[in-house]
């Protein structure tokens, strides 16, 4: 069983490899697998992440599992939050935005999102399948230290593993449906581009999902105003009051990851 001592306090989750002076008289245990504490000091920089090429795939594999227990979207969060309270995330806002996406790879679009989003939204990145494609095989540690290396994430923004640990499809309304039902009191927003904005209406169940969204912050994608109008015109004329932020354009619009995927089968 493999030892581990995070530092919660930090946003970015920072953790080490237990030391022989530590004590874990009043340790966790996950799945049989990784023993941890948890301090409220430490003197140590490594992100949870980027201890992960360092251990071995069955405990590498439990890290993600663990990390993404902390999130109240994870079947393990009950489990984390009995087993140990402290490893749970504690939002300082009262409003979620989760950005999701396949993420297939993560690119320069994908970071202006985050960019412009204001620095004070609590904003959860969940690398995910399409639910309009097929379920494809993911090593779940190598998506997550793709993403790791290259996003830059903001005080109040987190990596976010949970659903590449379901290999199944998940449609938005779903989650946020079970998401609502336990925690009713949540502000649940979503972040995204304006292809996706202008799509809505195409989405699974979307007459069901609008109405729990608080809000829908949508970043450009190429669009003119005269097509923002009319995308905001169709979602109020099906009756839903949703808030919608249109969050400005940005130097990368023009970047897609099917066309990055396309250059680099050719390469």
């Amino acid at each position: 069983m493999l030892k581990l001592v995070f530092y919660t306090n930090d946003s970015r989750l920072k953790v080490r490899l237990a030391m022989p002076d530590d004590d874990f008289s009043y340790s966790c245990k996950w799945k049989e697998t990784l023993e941890f504490i948890v301090t409220d000091s430490g003197n140590y920089t490594m992100v949870w992440s980027s201890l992960l090429p360092d251990l071995d795939p069955i405990y590498a594999n439990a890290m993600v599992e663990l990390v993404s227990a902390r999130y109240p979207i994870s079947p393990d969060y009950k489990l984390l939050r009995d087993t140990c309270e402290k490893m749970i995330f504690k939002n300082p806002n009262d409003e979620w935005v989760f950005f999701g996406g396949s993420f297939n790879p993560w690119h320069q679009g994908h970071q202006a999102c985050l960019h412009l989003l204001p620095d004070d939204r609590t904003c959860l990145i969940m690398p995910d399948r399409n639910p309009e494609k097929e379920v494809r095989e993911l090593s779940v540690v190598s998506t997550i230290l793709e993403i790791s290396t290259k996003a830059r994430l903001k005080k109040f923004q987190y990596l976010v593993p949970t659903f590449l640990l379901q290999n199944k499809k998940n449609p938005t309304v779903e989650w946020v449906e079970k998401l609502k039902e336990e925690f009713p009191t949540f502000k649940v927003s979503l972040l995204m581009g304006f292809d996706s904005f202008s799509k809505l209406k195409s989405w699974i169940r979307s007459d069901d999902l609008l109405p729990k969204i608080h809000t829908l912050y949508v970043v450009s994608r190429l669009e003119d105003d005269e097509d923002r109008r009319l995308a905001l015109d169709e979602v109020h004329a099906r009756g839903f009051n949703v808030n919608v932020i249109f969050l400005g354009k940005h130097d990368f619009e023009m970047i897609s990851s099917t066309e990055l995927r396309g250059r680099s089968s050719i390469m």
